[in-house]
């Protein structure tokens, strides 16, 4: 009969107490409020960190990390500490920034997607952190900015770059380049939404400008914004407003796009 190894003893007795634990102790093992918020804030103020809750219903919580060394790291966060589950092979260049979206559609989170200062852009999939797509060799030189928002009529999210000073459409689902803007423009920050309650989705650059994600026109344009730009419904009239502030300090500007103004709240 084959001796198990200590790890493998270890790991069959805590299974084994888990398992008789009463449901109370097993939540324990659960993240803290405050510790589901400090990863959360940090996530959501750093570009090279994403946070994503478990696809299969499993306990803690993930973050993705872009490091320095050209990699993409997966950290599994649980009330007994934090483990790596997973690391990308090396990538074309450094991380810029990291995210998780919903790319098929479905309002889940479903994958990584990884921007490098080499433009290079790749996509894992949450579910085993297979390789699902990567930018060709070359193709861009630059991306300054990347998110994802569905801006055509199927139901796939689609990854939206602002390339070359093109913005460029890839179908979340095919991953297939769906379109390039004519024009050029300039931005370190996009973001997507519907702002002026036209039923079509805008691209908002934080360089002041507000597109229509059909035609690529400038719909609405201001100097500039400030560097950090978010989408948010802030007034609950159903349209998101755009926010903006430099990331370090200094003033907040809402800008109500359905007025084509600043906004003051009374």
């Amino acid at each position: 009969m084959r001796r198990m190894g200590w790890m493998t003893l270890l790991t069959i007795m805590m299974a084994t107490v888990l398992a008789a634990l009463p449901d109370s102790a097993v939540a324990q093992q659960e993240l803290s409020y405050t510790q589901y918020k400090a990863l959360n804030w940090t996530a959501s103020r750093m570009d090279h960190l994403a946070a994503f809750e478990p696809i299969h219903g499993e306990e803690g919580m993930y973050t993705a990390l872009g490091e320095r060394f050209g990699t993409v790291i997966v950290i599994k966060h649980t009330a007994r500490g934090a483990e790596r589950v997973w690391k990308s092979n090396q990538l074309s260049g450094i991380p810029d920034e990291v995210l998780v979206a919903d790319l098929d559609g479905d309002e889940l989170e479903d994958a990584i997607l990884c921007r490098t200062n080499s433009g290079t852009v790749y996509v894992w999939s949450m579910d085993g952190y297979t390789l699902l797509w990567e930018s060709l060799p070359s193709e861009y030189r630059n991306i300054s900015c990347f998110t994802t928002a569905n801006v055509d009529d199927d139901p796939a999210n689609e990854i939206v770059l602002l390339a070359d000073g093109k913005i460029v459409y890839i179908d979340g689902g095919t991953f297939n380049k769906d379109w390039t803007s004519l024009n050029d423009f300039s931005a370190t920050m996009i973001r997507c939404g519907d702002v002026d309650g036209d039923g079509r989705v805008e691209i908002v650059l934080n360089s002041g400008k507000v597109l229509d994600s059909v035609t690529g026109g400038v719909e609405w344009e201001e100097e500039a914004f400030y560097t950090v730009i978010e989408l948010l419904d802030i007034d609950g009239d159903g349209m998101p407003e755009v926010l903006t502030e430099n990331g370090i300090s200094g003033p907040l500007k809402v800008y109500d796009m359905d007025y084509g103004n600043e906004g003051r709240f009374r």
